[in-house]
């Protein structure tokens, strides 16, 4: 192997401009779009107010609240007069990621607004409708902060032999220039982890038996947010039934950083160490539609329906790819990849919710929310741009079928008001897996939610506190799960606390 690399460094120093040049667009198989991109942006779990946080989200039967915008936008209906609010807090993320006998914790806090808004009461001349409420709020969606370290974990097989795989059968020449996999294997060739099995133009080896157990190293770093910007209007109907719809205006952005390190447990092998970085930021724009309706069956007595549109995202991803090599030699070698682009559309499901309050008089008041979203109908699709391509995503398209499944949630929340000018919130919910049995997830990937909260109230202002926590667990796979067999354990827990206030105007 020594020979093969020392006659291959005089033709590689000529073509390195070569290879900075090669295809801009090219859709290496390890940064396609997929299946995990739909359900990344069609699971929400919106920031809202200090009021709706602390109550579980429990909110669609209840108005009079900037973030009944996002839940049920008949709430702003319910106003009389208009309202100003902000919260701003802490994020949370905390992962355990498991393999085997490994076990690692890792955790990120972040700074985040979460809602802001302005909603202005204007009376109007129809007795019918004696007010209309105009509103503009803006909440997070989600917020993508994470951070996974695995450490010295044993994997039962290399990534590089997935590479390997790639590389079979294409002509080394195309390596050499990076017309052939840029992202992968012509990265591999470059770094010398993969070299012509003797004579062959177009079969490879590698420096050690990619079939056995390796130690892996991961870290992966994700940031970013979706943030929606929304547009209501509200009113009431004779004292009864309220009515609403808001227009939401998505921005998203994520970023990751994944890093992957292997060392070689074969005693035999020249090679030290290698690893792979994977770089990513996705950026996009996207609108929804939600309407609603909060009827007033009695004095106490309140229930709610809001149906939220599909949300259509348009993406641009820029992505590079990165390789580099340590040899027990002392030798080194690295290679990046050209920056690539893709431009796409991702349209995430509809969902509906069906919300019933009960008001117990002055003292406390209790929320429930069911709702539903069927993850099977996300879908990506192609779009007009100059990083587009006519690629028609069939075969993702059906794995987003075939992976999920409709998922279901139930919302509970309890306002009590404790003395003339305090309230006390708590709340509790519950959200079953999104995957469908034919996916394999292993992991219970159901989630569990709990918030408590509290606020001082008066006629002209308020100001209060809310802490809420989601936790539940999901599947990592870093290769094809055929080789990797069984995947990493991810516990993850969310939470946030966030302090907010308001004023009546």
């Amino acid at each position: 192997m020594i020979f093969i690399q020392s006659s291959r460094k005089v033709e590689r120093a000529c073509k390195t401009v070569l290879f900075a040049l090669s295809i801009l667009f090219f859709q290496d198989t390890y940064l396609a779009q997929n299946e995990v991109d739909v359900l990344r942006y069609s699971i929400t779990q919106p920031t809202g107010s200090i009021r709706t946080m602390a109550m579980g989200g429990a909110f669609g039967a209840l108005g009079a609240d900037i973030a009944s915008m996002g839940i049920n936008p008949a709430g702003i209906g319910l106003y009389r007069r208009g309202d100003v609010s902000f919260s701003t807090g802490l994020f949370s993320s905390k992962t355990t990621a498991t393999l085997g006998e490994t076990s690692n914790l890792s955790s990120d806090i972040s700074a985040t607004i979460g809602s802001f808004g302005i909603a202005l009461t204007i009376p109007s001349v129809n007795p019918d409708w004696p007010f209309i409420t105009l509103g503009i709020a803006h909440q997070k969606q989600a917020i993508f902060n994470q951070r996974l370290v695995l450490e010295n974990a044993q994997l039962n097989s290399s990534l590089l032999g997935v590479f390997q795989s790639l590389a079979y059968g294409t002509h080394n020449a195309d390596l050499d220039d990076g017309s052939a996999f840029p992202y992968t294997a012509s990265l591999a060739w470059y770094a010398w982890l993969l070299d012509p099995d003797g004579s062959s133009n177009t079969d490879y080896i590698t420096p050690f038996n990619t079939s056995e157990s390796i130690t892996v190293n991961r870290r992966i770093d994700r940031s970013g947010n979706m943030g929606e910007t929304q547009y209501s209007m509200g009113s009431t109907y004779k004292e009864w039934l309220s009515l609403g719809v808001t227009l939401g205006v998505t921005k998203l952005k994520f970023i990751e950083e994944s890093r992957h390190e292997e060392i070689p447990l074969e005693e035999g092998t020249e090679l030290a160490s290698w690893t792979y970085t994977e770089n990513l930021n996705i950026e996009g724009t996207g609108f929804n539609l939600r309407i609603g309706a909060i009827a007033k069956v009695s004095d106490g007595m309140r229930l709610g329906l809001s149906l939220h549109s599909p949300t259509r995202l348009h993406l641009i991803d820029s992505y590079n790819t990165s390789i580099s090599s340590i040899w027990k030699d002392g030798e080194s070698y690295s290679e990046t990849s050209p920056e690539g682009g893709f431009e796409y559309l991702i349209i995430t499901p509809g969902r509906a919710i069906f919300s019933a309050s009960i008001l117990m008089g002055k003292i406390a008041i209790l929320s429930a929310d069911y709702e539903t979203v069927n993850y099977k109908g996300g879908k990506l699709k192609s779009t007009d741009g100059w990083l587009a391509t006519n690629y028609g995503f069939e075969a993702e398209n059906q794995a987003v079928i075939d992976s999920y499944d409709r998922g279901h949630e139930a919302r509970l929340g309890l306002e009590v008001r404790v003395a003339k000018n305090w309230r006390v919130r708590m709340g509790s919910g519950f959200a079953t897996s999104p995957y469908s049995i034919q996916s394999g997830v292993i992991s219970d990937s159901s989630k569990y939610k709990a918030s408590l909260g509290g606020e001082f109230r008066n006629e002209q202002w308020y100001a209060g506190f809310s802490w809420s926590r989601t936790w539940y667990n999901e599947d990592l796979y870093l290769m094809d799960p055929a080789l990797q067999l069984y995947p990493i354990d991810i516990e993850r827990t969310l939470g946030m606390i966030s302090i907010g206030a308001g004023y009546r105007i």
